[in-house]
């Protein structure tokens, strides 16, 4: 028999239960419907300051629209051109660190892919880690991924088509290094960003002032470009009618 409390009691129990009731409630299987990774810029740590806040926006619009959201950061060196005035692009320790955060980040998809099959995965990866995205996926596109950002893109290819592109670049002549496409399956999915000015995804940018602070304009807009991609896939519409 369930036991009986006076009135003043019932009420005290009901708010406290209104109270600790958490505002989202987590899937049963502990899997959100997206899951959001991100792929920090060199010499950054965590997120850094341009992935973590298109992963906010991503996650306010996705939490608007009735979903939940997980998200986790890749862990790699991450080292620093600037710091070391260029020398790790001709030692080769660039290249070891986008060797290494591409490695990590197959093995994070691909573990969140086997835990949580029915959720959708999104990379957002700023410099660096935008190399580290299509280092990762350019030979193998056959992965779960149902979109992917790349900001300040140094592999940029202005030539490739089907890609959304946000940002305005007068001469857009590519990025500071050598050109990766990314594969179909990834291409149709994806949304690149290139600050007016930057001259890390485009060549003839005037600078690097805007590499650092030209993207927090762009999150909301990223953020609906990546809504607007996962509500065409398979499945539930994320978009509000």
């Amino acid at each position: 028999m369930s036991p009986t409390y006076p009135p003043a009691v019932s009420s005290l129990l009901l708010a406290l239960a209104i109270i600790l009731t958490p505002l989202t409630f987590s899937p049963p299987d502990g899997c959100a419907d997206i899951h959001v990774i991100g792929v920090r810029g060199s010499g950054q740590s965590g997120y850094g300051d341009q992935v973590e806040g298109v992963v906010g926006a991503i996650a306010t619009e996705a939490r608007a629209a009735g979903m939940t959201v997980s998200d986790e950061a890749v862990e790699y060196p991450s080292v620093s051109i600037s710091d070391s005035l260029g020398l790790v692009l001709v030692t080769g320790e660039y290249a070891r660190s986008v060797d290494d955060g591409a490695e990590e980040l197959r093995s994070v998809v691909d573990r969140v892919a086997g835990d949580c099959p029915r959720g959708r995965t999104v990379i957002v990866g700023y410099s660096q880690g935008a190399h580290v995205i299509k280092q990762a996926f350019g030979d193998t596109p056959s992965r779960p991924i149902a979109a992917v950002v790349l900001l300040a893109d140094p592999t940029r290819d202005p030539g490739q088509l089907g890609i959304r592109r946000l940002g305005r670049v007068p001469g857009d002549t590519g990025g500071a290094f050598e050109p990766i496409r990314l594969p179909d399956p990834l291409r149709t999915v994806a949304v690149d960003v290139c600050a007016a000015e930057d001259i890390v995804c485009d060549r003839s940018g005037g600078g690097f002032l805007a590499h650092i602070d030209g993207y927090e304009v762009y999150e909301r807009a990223v953020a609906a470009a990546v809504i607007g991609i996962l509500d065409r896939l398979p499945g539930r519409r994320l978009a509000p009618r």
